[in-house]
């Protein structure tokens, strides 16, 4: 194990840290955390603090949790890993689709596609929303729609459908077919409105304008977080969601609700749409999943999705 000093030197000259820039985290070394328990986080030099943000929005269980670390132990002991694809299966995995299905079924959810974290469940979602309409004899639903001021992870369809020019510019031309809609954020939004029943009035109408303007038959799905996390946790009024969901059935556009931050308990219930009382068609989850403690995540299906498959 190497002392203090030369973990120091060496963090950011090997380690391509995300999220930061290699020269700056080079010349302003990161805090390196040591160890975790509960809410507290300790760092390499001794310095204790409340880890308010729960890691990545994840830690929902806290740190070092026994019963957690247990059950990997046990799993490691008999079976690390093996393959779920057509032809084998194995019990942890059919076991864990049982209880996450159990979870979500009060939001209409119906089967589990376990995949490797958040970016992997929105990838996805947006591929088998298309595949979806081309099984049902709609090959042109490509197009997707979704919020500025949304985050839906870092691969190519994920970033495509960001609404923050910080997670794109970077990395054009993205995924074509991506258009994005007004966030009904009543401290700042395009029609100066403050009122956010009224501002969630004037997001749903420009919803419909621009589905009428794409052709609804063009368009596969309409992704969001039912809370805007990175955009600056923006919770939208009552009514915003249920009107998106409306239209969405209005023109046979898929939902899709990206529960990686706000599932698992974060917002008070097992999902953000639950608050919302609406039933998307699909959901994403990771993060709370498995409290961070090793990188799984799922996209869930609801009944309709999954009988046309």
């Amino acid at each position: 194990m190497k002392d203090i000093q030369e973990l120091k030197d060496l963090n950011a000259k090997q380690i391509w840290h995300p999220m930061g820039h290699p020269g700056d985290l080079q010349a302003n070394a990161p805090t390196i955390i040591d160890r975790a328990e509960g809410v507290r986080i300790t760092d390499i030099d001794g310095h204790e603090a409340i880890d308010a943000v729960g890691g990545l929005w994840c830690a929902n269980l806290g740190y070092s949790n026994d019963v957690v670390k247990q059950a990997i132990s046990d799993q490691l002991s008999k079976l690390p890993y093996y393959s779920a694809f057509a032809g084998t299966s194995n019990a942890p995995a059919i076991e864990a689709a049982e209880t996450v299905v159990n979870f979500f079924k009060p939001d209409g959810m119906a089967r589990a596609f376990f995949t490797s974290g958040g970016s992997d469940s929105v990838e996805t979602a947006l591929r088998l929303s298309r595949q979806y309409h081309r099984l049902r004899g709609q090959p042109q639903r490509i197009k997707f729609l979704s919020l500025k001021k949304g985050y839906h992870g870092t691969h190519f369809g994920g970033a495509s459908v960001n609404g923050n020019a910080r997670f794109r510019t970077a990395y054009e031309p993205l995924l074509p077919g991506c258009y994005h809609l007004p966030s009904p954020y009543s401290y700042r939004n395009p029609f100066n409105e403050s009122d956010p029943a009224k501002l969630a009035q004037l997001v749903a109408q420009t919803m419909e304008d621009e589905i009428l303007f794409q052709d609804p038959s063009t368009i596969a799905a309409f992704i969001l977080e039912p809370i805007q996390g990175a955009g600056g946790v923006i919770v939208y009024h009552e009514s915003f969601m249920k009107l998106a969901r409306d239209i969405c059935d209005k023109y046979g556009i898929l939902m899709i609700s990206d529960e990686v931050i706000t599932g698992f308990g974060r917002t008070g219930d097992w999902s953000g749409a639950r608050h919302w009382g609406v039933q998307p068609d699909m959901m994403t989850t990771a993060k709370g999943i498995t409290s961070a403690y090793f990188p799984v995540g799922a996209t869930l299906l609801n009944a309709k999705v999954a009988e046309t498959f």
